[in-house]
């Protein structure tokens, strides 16, 4: 009970009354270590009247140690027809807690939430930018938000980012006696405090002294979970449409029904699609055919307008215009497949590289994308119907190794997309380096995509020209001085497609010459140390890197020394790295494999002893010496 009053009033007491807490000098030891910014005080009281009617009230203050922290200056409130915000205050400290400026009216920017990749929306939002000062010094703003439509409960996150430490951050939600909150505490150290005051049950949850976590990126990520707090509805209404997430399918009726009966196809594309499917006897085939069909003909564009979020424009209309956002030209290509005989399934995903799964036990909104799921005999088709460029029945990096929730006429079925295998997910790199102690260095490369990698190089190389791809190597490639002659990519589409970039460089000064003997690193790839830590980590995909290098030597020159052959295999993976000499040249071979799986934090430091090795091999140096 204290502690839920206690929250409330620092939500409604008004800003400036604590700007003696901002002193610089006040934020503990451990909480600036490793911090470009400290979150001060956070809180959130959401408040809900009836399904789909709620008030949210935010109050926030941050202390910005570094210019990396820049981007905590920008805040940006979303609103569209069923959101309206009431007032937005915000005050600026410096280093000693002092008022430097109070923002005023004009420096708040009302515009629309359009972005590069939208074509239309009707969607709204509000900026405020706060002047950048000498740091460190400290913002604060609050804002209030109502809501007349509501599926969505706040997902609030006690620590924003890891490279953000928080003094406190607390949330609370009011509800009337008769609503229910479902909630998913992850990796929080205080539990709920729940109480009745008022006619009202309140819950509030509140962390404290959260310091930033360290940065790393080698290609296992951290697996530190910060502390979460996952809320949701079991009755809600939006636009009109009420539903129920008392199971993923009660969800999933929800979302059918939003969708249903918007399948209509003029009688022009009923017969481009008999005459396409006419041409082959194979179900797979024919899907292939549509698929192909819908790539040729349409382009993804995001529109939001009305419940654009969550209800897809009608078929006819993709038919017509040849856009739509992925909601629609998912809807599109079921309706040309069911004027086949041929049954899909709209289905929402998670998407994003190396994206985090959803979470399968807790039934909630936790969706930003939508594909498609062809059951056929003893298979199953998925399409990527954003994507003008990806094979038939490719789920990449984007969709692919999670929870999907398939959306049915009977509701919601959780079921998972299908995984690569490590054998599929090569990057191969091979190349011939010819070494010229006199000028320029020549060397050609390529490098060969497949499984999970695929979908890199399609999205970053695909649609580049010889130039922008110049570019590209010129930020990538770790020669000090160079020169990039030519660049082309080319694929293989399959349904276990590949791509290949080819490039040839010009090396200027390519190794260090002292006296009669040339010095060089022949790895083309050299993996970073790892620190001393405690942390948990994860490797996101198992995948298999493969370097073939040939350094041919100028003439005269012979080797003196290389680094030794060596194997290591563990739980972790493998790692294999071997030079072999011939006349006149060095063959590098090098072959890491790396599983897929979770490190506890106790077996951090035997897997940094393994990568590390790694990294010190990477490092070895050839030296050859004037005959």
């Amino acid at each position: 009970m204290k502690k839920t009053i206690i929250i409330l009033f620092l939500i409604v007491s008004g800003m400036n009354g604590f700007s003696q807490f901002y002193q610089f000098d006040s934020i503990p030891g451990n909480l600036k270590k490793g911090a470009d910014a400290v979150v001060r005080t956070a809180q959130c009281v959401f408040a809900v009247t009836e399904p789909g009617h709620a008030t949210e009230r935010i109050r926030k203050a941050i202390t910005i140690l570094n210019e990396d922290a820049d981007s905590y200056r920008y805040l940006a409130i979303m609103y569209d027809k069923y959101t309206r915000v009431n007032y937005i205050k915000g005050t600026v400290y410096d280093e000693k807690g002092m008022v430097i400026r109070s923002m005023r009216a004009e420096d708040i920017f009302d515009m629309s939430a359009m972005t590069g990749g939208s074509f239309y929306t009707d969607d709204r939002m509000k900026v405020m930018r706060f002047p950048l000062e000498r740091y460190p010094y400290t913002i604060e703003y609050e804002y209030e938000v109502t809501y007349s439509s509501l599926i969505n409960y706040p997902t609030w996150r006690f620590q924003e980012s890891g490279d953000v430490s928080v003094e406190k951050s607390g949330i609370q939600f009011i509800f009337p006696p008769e609503l229910k909150i479902r909630f998913y505490e992850q990796s929080l150290k205080t539990r709920v405090d729940s109480v009745l005051f008022d006619d009202k049950k309140i819950f509030t949850w509140q962390e404290k002294n959260i310091p930033a976590m360290s940065s790393l990126r080698p290609m296992a990520r951290s697996a530190y979970s910060r502390p979460v707090l996952y809320t949701a509805p079991v009755d809600f209404e939006y636009a009109g449409f009420k539903g129920s997430m008392s199971s993923w399918k009660s969800f999933g009726e929800w979302v059918h029904t939003v969708n249903k009966d918007r399948d209509a196809l003029p009688e022009s594309e009923i017969s481009a699609v008999k005459a396409i499917t006419s041409k082959h006897s194979d179900t797979r085939d024919q899907i292939k055919a549509i698929y192909e069909y819908l790539q040729s003909k349409t382009r993804y564009v995001s529109i939001q307008i009305g419940i654009g979020g969550y209800r897809t424009a009608e078929a006819s209309a993709v038919a017509k215009n040849g856009f739509g956002d992925c909601k629609a030209l998912v809807n599109y290509t079921m309706a040309l497949l069911k004027s086949a005989g041929i049954k899909s399934y709209y289905t929402l995903v998670y998407a994003g590289e190396d994206a985090r799964d959803i979470n399968p036990h807790f039934v909630n909104n936790q969706f930003n994308h939508v594909i498609l799921c062809v059951p056929i005999k003893a298979d199953t088709v998925w399409l990527e119907c954003t994507s003008q460029t990806l094979p038939f029945n490719y789920l990449g990096s984007f969709t692919s190794d999670r929870h999907v929730l398939v959306i049915t006429p009977e509701g919601g079925k959780l079921i998972k997309t299908p995984s690569f295998k490590k054998e599929q997910n090569i990057v191969k790199r091979t190349g011939s380096v010819f070494v010229n102690i006199l000028g320029t260095s020549s060397a050609k490369y390529s490098v060969d995509y497949s499984g999970y990698y695929y979908d890199f190089s399609v999205t970053n190389l695909s649609l580049e020209s010889e130039d922008e791809m110049k570019r590209t190597l010129y930020s990538a490639l770790d020669y000090p001085d160079f020169t990039v002659s030519s660049a082309k990519y080319s694929e293989q589409k399959s349904e276990n497609p590949s791509g290949r970039f080819q490039y040839d460089v010009s090396i200027r000064g390519f190794g260090i010459t002292k006296g009669q003997r040339i010095y060089f690193n022949p790895s083309y790839t050299l993996e970073d140390f790892l620190p001393k830590d405690t942390i948990a980590l994860r490797v996101p995909v198992s995948d298999i890197t493969i370097d073939s290098i040939t350094y041919y030597m100028p003439i005269g020159y012979k080797v003196e020394s290389m680094p030794e052959t060596i194997a290591l295999e563990n739980e972790y993976g493998s790692y294999y790295y071997d030079l072999k000499t011939e006349a006149d040249h060095i063959t590098l071979l090098r072959r890491l494999e790396l599983n897929k799986g979770f490190i506890p934090s106790e077996k951090y430091d035997h897997f940094r002893k393994f990568y590390n090795s790694i990294a010190r091999s990477d490092r070895g140096m050839i030296i050859l010496t004037r005959q």
